[in-house]
This record gives C-alpha cells, sequence and structure tokens, in this order.
C-alpha cells in the first residue's frame, strides 16, 4: 500500500506541475475536462460526477468563471439551480488541459507494456472493488 500511496502522491505532484503551468489547478482541470465532455450541466451535476464537495465546486468555477473560461446562469427548467458551460476561450483551455494530461499518460505508456497495463488494471478493479461497500 505504500508503494500505491507513493505512486498517487507522485502522479498527482506531476499533474498539479503540468496544470500549473496552464494558470489552473487539478480541480479546476478536472471540471474542464467534464463539462468539455458532457457539455452543459448544473453545478450539483458536475459536484456529483466528479466527487467533488459542494463548497470546493463553487470556489473551484467561481475562478473560472471570472477568468472568463466557464459561463453560469439560471437553469430554463429549475430556477432554483445554476447550469455551467464552457466558453470559447474555456473550450481552448479544455484543448490544451487534455494535451498536458496526454503528454503525462504517455509518460506512463512509455513504460509500461500491455500485459503492464492489463495486470495493474486488474489489481486497480480489485482494490476499487473492496472499497465499493464500505460504509466508513
Amino acid at each position: 500500500m505504500e508503494t500505491f500511496a507513493t505512486l498517487t502522491r507522485s502522479f498527482r505532484a506531476k499533474a498539479h506541475q503540468a496544470y500549473e503551468n496552464l494558470g489552473i489547478g487539478t480541480t479546476q482541470a478536472k471540471f474542464l475536462r467534464h463539462i468539455g465532455m458532457h457539455g452543459r450541466m448544473s453545478q450539483a451535476e458536475l459536484s456529483r460526477a466528479t466527487l467533488t464537495a459542494p463548497a470546493l465546486t463553487g470556489r473551484a468555477l467561481g475562478s473560472l468563471i471570472s477568468r472568463g473560461w466557464v459561463r453560469r446562469k439560471r437553469s430554463e427548467t429549475d430556477r432554483r439551480e445554476y447550469v455551467v458551460e464552457l466558453t470559447a476561450s474555456g473550450q481552448r483551455l479544455r484543448q490544451r488541459v487534455d494535451e498536458a494530461r496526454k503528454k503525462l499518460l504517455a509518460r506512463v505508456a512509455a513504460v509500461l507494456d500491455e500485459t503492464d497495463i492489463e495486470q495493474f488494471d486488474r489489481v486497480a478493479k480489485k482494490l476499487l472493488r473492496a472499497f465499493e461497500d464500505d460504509s466508513s
């Protein structure tokens, strides 16, 4: 487990560094990617879909909105709800985020062969299943 924790910290640090070069944090990058892939959605849906606390979602979106990358407005169907979508400049930034992510993943792929990837996937899925029913 210590090796897994070290790997997780290292991967997060490299992702943070890559996104920091774009002037954003990892949560903001995650939101840009998710909104870009799924289109317009409510702020609450984004929070749930990305497993991000609502307060953190609000803060990260606030930064993206103030920088002109995300637009937030009242829902036309439910006035209590806000919907978010990428602006044109947000779409361009999302492409840069995707490129940075691809470079990071290419570093991983460069040191793993097909068998390594299959074995890692198998072990990771076992670990995820071990925690699925965890109520703690």
